[in-house]
């Protein structure tokens, strides 16, 4: 298995983990605190690693990274407004197409996959999309239909934009770390001044998860990046968007959320999906 494979495979993990934590945050707090704290915390880890390891500056790659943390911390903005419509069956599902965006970036640029991995990239995204779908199915509140939809569209473009953006600050060579201090400040920039305007609540005794939350965070981004400069953008987004796989689980383990026939039937897709790619 090819170390970009192995790299994508993690971010879904640390991703999927970083989802169902926050999730678990959420219950007790406002998303946008949960979110500002997270960010916090991986903006200044990721300032101390920069200033231990002097990996030299490059502008180039700071304002690729930066404009991929401006894109995810917008898909991330989208993402929570449209579940709190009460759509979650409709937003969640469509901003797991993300990974759309850098497969098409990828037949653009002329480093289009194999036609295995084509076939396990088709599976894997039909798979993310089913097992994202909550138990209760799709369902739309009153007639406002398309509001759901663009939102959910939005989140994905914005989750998208941030792999292409990953990919190409982290390419010629460029410093991983530069690159992903550019999205870290990116990303608390937006979240931050939206959870200033909604208000910043102390999390007590829960800084500590807060703060777990956001090394998560900050390794499912350095995983992605560092799996973008040894694999296929296609390949290695398609792997990372599993990580709606990894929340469900999860979930199933330590919330003991009911698993669905459709959901497992999606993660079964969503699984045999990865495994072509990662041999295609």
């Amino acid at each position: 298995m090819s170390p970009g494979v192995l790299f994508g495979l993690g971010a879904a993990f640390a991703w999927g983990s970083g989802d169902f934590l926050g999730g678990w945050n959420a219950r007790k707090l406002p998303a946008t605190t949960v979110a500002f704290w997270a960010q916090s915390t991986s903006l200044l880890i990721l300032l101390g690693l920069v200033v231990a390891v002097r990996p030299g500056w490059d502008g180039a790659a700071f304002g690729w990274g930066l404009a991929a943390g401006l894109f995810t911390g917008f898909g991330g903005a989208v993402l929570y407004r449209g579940l709190a419509t009460g759509n979650a069956a409709v937003v969640a599902p469509l901003s797991a197409l993300g990974a759309v965006v850098p497969v098409v970036a990828s037949v653009v640029q002329g480093d289009a996959p194999g036609s295995l991995a084509w076939l396990g990239i088709v599976l894997a995204l039909a798979g993310v999309v089913v097992v994202s779908i909550p138990g209760e199915g799709v369902n739309f509140r009153s007639n406002h239909h398309l509001g759901p939809i663009a939102m959910g569209l939005a989140a994905a473009l914005g989750f998208g934009f941030f792999f292409v953006l990953i990919n190409e600050g982290t390419g010629e060579g460029r410093p991983e770390l530069v690159v992903l201090l550019g999205a870290r400040l990116g990303a608390a920039m937006l979240i931050g001044s939206t959870a200033v305007v909604g208000g910043i609540r102390n999390p007590g005794r829960l800084l500590p998860s807060l703060v777990a939350l956001g090394v998560i965070e900050l390794s499912a981004n350095g995983a992605f990046a560092l799996a973008s400069t040894r694999g296929n953008l296609a390949v290695v987004s398609v792997l990372a968007s599993l990580y709606p796989v990894v929340t469900v689980g999860l979930a199933r383990v330590f919330t003991n959320e009911r698993l669905t026939v459709t959901r497992v039937g999606g993660a079964a897709l969503a699984l045999a999906g990865a495994a072509l790619v990662s041999t295609g």
